[in-house]
């Protein structure tokens, strides 16, 4: 067992947690905290996933990743692919697939609730001027001639104009300005419920995510790996944190969120609904 995997191993069992504890939390697969702790790296699927399993493992059991990452750069091999390629091109982002879909939906809603409003409109007509219909008031004598017979013009049906469709806009992500580390952006039009969508693609990527703005509740906060994909219904501002934004794809509503595709990512998104000032930033 290496210096490295002893303490990451002491700092686990200080905390109570077991190595299936450490894989709920970081995504990361049994065997390769296995590895990390015998200093086995061979195991590990590449050598850009070392630093980044390290950083995990030691963020969860409480320690310093970028101290522990320091001191033990001896047994930490090299990452020639996070220097020397580029950070390959993102995946082309589906825009307002969700958004075109809720639209779809709520004007077939309307368009049912106009077609019952015609029906009952039609047959209210017909039973008021059945009630009051002279035909059904005449004078029961007997017609002695063809001249004694009314004659009688039915009444033609009004048409009735179904109610237009309301226009919803689509909902925009607008950059507004560059608040220290932080990236602050508008989304409009105003809602009470928006849809926060990351997708994780060509690599991995520490997350968190901050409901209620900076000093807000955390509700996720994992490594999210090639293919992962979560969501959430947010009603307040949301502030995000990626490590290597340029693995993620970000929309609201299915519109998307420009991270910069940077090494270390922090988006302020402000919503209209939001009444909540966020003066920290989470780390």
């Amino acid at each position: 067992m290496s210096e490295l995997g002893e303490v990451l191993k002491k700092a686990r069992l200080e905390k109570g947690m077991s190595l299936d504890d450490i894989q709920d939390v970081t995504k990361i697969r049994k065997r390769y905290l296995e590895a990390l702790e015998l200093g086995d790296f061979k195991v590990l699927p590449g050598k850009f996933y070392i630093r980044a399993f390290i950083k995990n493992y030691a963020e969860v059991v409480g320690l310093d990743s970028e101290e522990v990452l320091k001191y033990y750069h001896d047994e930490v091999p090299t990452t020639e692919t996070v220097t020397n390629e580029p950070i390959p091109a993102r995946k082309p982002r589906k825009m307002r697939s969700a958004s075109s879909e809720r639209f779809g939906k709520i004007g077939f809603t309307l368009l049912m609730w106009c077609f019952l409003i015609l029906i009952v409109a039609v047959i209210w007509y017909f039973a008021a001027n059945k009630e009051a219909d002279p035909a059904d008031k005449v004078d029961p004598k007997p017609m002695t001639s063809n001249s004694d017979i009314t004659q009688i013009t039915p009444t033609p049906t009004p048409t009735v104009t179904p109610t237009p469709t309301p226009t919803v806009k689509p909902v925009t992500v607008t950059f507004v300005e560059k608040s220290g580390k932080d990236d602050v952006f508008v989304v409009s039009p105003m809602k009470d419920t928006y849809s926060l969508k990351l997708t994780a693609a060509g690599g991995a990527s520490w997350i968190e995510i901050y409901e209620g703005g900076k000093n807000g509740t955390r509700i996720h906060y994992a490594t999210m790996v090639d293919g992962d994909t979560i969501n959430y219904d947010v009603t307040k501002d949301v502030y995000i944190v990626m490590r290597y934004s340029g693995y993620i794809e970000a929309t609201i509503d299915g519109a998307a969120i420009d991270d910069g595709n940077k090494e270390r990512a922090r988006l302020l998104l402000k919503l209209d609904t939001a009444d909540v000032e966020n003066t920290t930033t989470a780390e």
